[in-house]
């Protein structure tokens, strides 16, 4: 069972960079190619290597990574999303992310005053990126199960999910806890807004 505390950025270092395997940027991006708006920009802000992005970029769409540090990606623009305004960057078609196992000081500062608590980081991106550009903009979210499940009904991202501050979860992803190289990790990936898609897909690779 994936466990919050022993996943606490706060308290328990791990490696920030783990990458995406091309494989399920691959699926991703077969499954919502056809249902969002080629004439808008795909916005990764966590963009690494750039493997989310890497289908995107073949198919001829346009794309916007940014990273707290390069990486490798083409074109990375060096920015710390947190950090970021609105009104930055235009609203995308659609923004893919799949957020840090952990984080530097500084961000981790800038997380503590201005969202508070102890909270899991997908949120925060989650967050950010409605801050940014509203909730009705399709996203695809990489999180740990606790991002929707284990709350009580008292807590805050129940009722963040349950109330609407958040936007539908129209599709969910499983994925093996052993998808990420040398990591064992409890995720899935959420999809906000893509509501022409199944409810449920398992990714077996």
């Amino acid at each position: 069972m994936y466990n919050v505390a022993r996943n606490n950025f706060y308290e328990n270092g791990k490696n920030s960079t783990i990458m995406t395997p091309e494989p399920v940027s691959q699926f991703l991006f077969d499954l919502v190619k056809n249902k969002i708006d080629r004439n808008g920009v795909i916005f990764d802000p966590c963009v690494g290597q750039g493997s989310l992005l890497k289908p995107f970029v073949a198919d001829g769409f346009e794309t916007i990574g940014i990273d707290i540090e390069p990486q490798g990606f083409p074109n990375t623009i060096k920015r710390n999303f947190i950090a970021v305004n609105k009104g930055d960057y235009q609203r995308p078609s659609l923004v893919i992310v799949n957020p840090p196992f952990n984080i530097d000081e500084k961000t981790k500062f800038l997380i503590s005053e201005k969202y508070g608590g102890r909270p899991l980081l997908p949120e925060i991106w989650l967050q950010k990126i409605i801050e940014l550009w509203g909730k009705e903009l399709p996203i695809i979210l990489f999180a740990p199960y606790g991002l929707r499940l284990n709350q009580t009904v008292h807590s805050k991202r129940w009722r963040n999910f349950s109330e609407g501050t958040y936007p539908e979860i129209t599709t969910i992803i499983s994925l093996p806890k052993d998808i990420y190289s040398n990591v064992l990790f409890h995720s899935e990936v959420l999809m906000f807004n893509i509501p022409e898609l199944k409810g449920h897909y398992f990714f077996d690779g």
